[in-house]
């Protein structure tokens, strides 16, 4: 790896910034490609990295769910990760954006077109009757027309209104059936994650509690009872971490040492 400092560059698996003023936070930033400053040319981080790339004396650690990264970057998989996968491809595709609804229709009651109903009638009856008088009966169709037209327009409208509402109803109903199906698999998902997890901690078990002993640090009864700096240092030394530790504890005797126990490049900051 190279990290450049300022004017000074350093390559080499084991690189000591104590006296630099570069903190572990800023290396493992740049590391994982958050901040370009110290710049650090390495590989790529894997998942392990998330969990333990810093080691710090305030550190906390999910040991569990480090261990479990930590088997995934030795390309350990498990029954589970089929399912996994399936479930994130479909959370994917589940599009949780709100619906574009209609725009609403003002409603027609229905009480106004009865109204206009009994209008166009009665002026059907009109034109009858002076019909049956011999009467003019222009005025009474020209009422008839009017009313006609204005009818025709308001159930045009009302059936409009009923649509856009049914719409709206439809919308509004997938919209809550897809939140509900992403809550389904986003719960199936998580699920599967935990058993993957338990999986992959179960079949390191062994290893974890070997390595507690080997790296400096108290050792518990339980394993995952360790302090968190020292399960760190424990898992870092099972997983595959080819890009640089940013360690800021004094528990080995050089950068060197903590480099051999980890088997790992370390910026010792």
């Amino acid at each position: 790896m190279r990290v450049r400092v300022g004017a000074t560059t350093y390559e080499s698996d084991v690189i000591d910034l104590r006296g630099r003023g570069v903190s572990g936070a800023a290396v493992a930033a740049s590391v994982r490609g958050e901040r370009c400053l110290p710049v650090v040319d390495c590989a790529s981080p894997t998942a392990v990295y998330e969990y333990a790339g810093r080691v710090h004396p305030s550190m906390g650690l999910r040991t569990r769910t480090a261990l479990a990264a930590a088997a995934r970057s030795r390309g350990e998989e498990t029954p589970h990760d089929t399912e996994i996968a399936a479930h994130r491809e479909e959370l994917t595709a589940i599009d949780p954006s709100p619906p574009e609804l209609v725009e609403a229709t003002e409603a027609i009651p229905d009480a106004a077109v009865a109204d206009l109903r009994e209008t166009v009638a009665a002026h059907r009856g009109r034109i009858t009757a002076r019909r049956a008088v011999g009467a003019d009966a222009d005025a009474a169709r020209a009422d008839l027309r009017d009313a006609a037209t204005t009818l025709s327009e308001r159930e045009t409208r009302r059936a409009a209104a009923r649509e856009t509402r049914e719409l709206r109803r439809e919308a509004a109903r997938a919209y809550r059936d897809r939140l509900e199906r992403r809550r389904e698999v986003a719960d199936a998902l998580a699920n599967a994650r935990r058993a993957a997890r338990a999986t992959l901690v179960d079949r390191l078990a062994d290893e974890f509690a070997a390595a507690l002993a080997v790296v400096p640090g108290q050792t518990p009864d339980d394993p995952f009872d360790a302090s968190p700096v020292t399960a760190a240092l424990a898992v870092l030394r099972l997983a595959e971490t080819p890009a640089p530790i940013a360690l800021e504890v004094d528990r080995f005797p050089s950068p060197v040492a903590s480099s051999d126990a980890l088997d790992a490049p370390v910026v010792r900051c």
